[in-house]
């Protein structure tokens, strides 16, 4: 995943797997839960995305919770919550 997240700001952690559940308010997603190839459960809050490159909009995450669409996100921790800042279509990875 590293190479898929090299755009990433400074100081950002890097999770991939899949979408098991999203939380939407308003029709604007606000968080997430993923299941990472090492078979965590993390929950996940939206904060503002980076956009460029191959990085997708949280409106997306639909697409890849409905197929099990692996993914990478790179997120900070911020007031104990995981806010992810980047999102990308991951290759599937299993862990090694």
């Amino acid at each position: 995943m590293a190479v898929a997240l090299v755009g990433c700001s400074a100081a950002g952690k890097t999770a991939a797997g899949v979408v098991l559940a999203i939380d939407a308010t308003g029709g604007q997603v606000t968080s997430f839960t993923l299941r990472t190839t090492d078979g965590q459960v993390i929950p996940f809050a939206v904060g503002t995305l980076e956009t460029d490159g191959a990085a997708f909009p949280a409106s997306h995450l639909a697409v890849h919770a409905a197929t099990l669409g692996p993914i990478a996100v790179a997120y900070r921790e911020e007031g104990g919550r995981n806010v992810v800042y980047r999102m990308v279509d991951a290759p599937w990875a299993q862990p090694t």
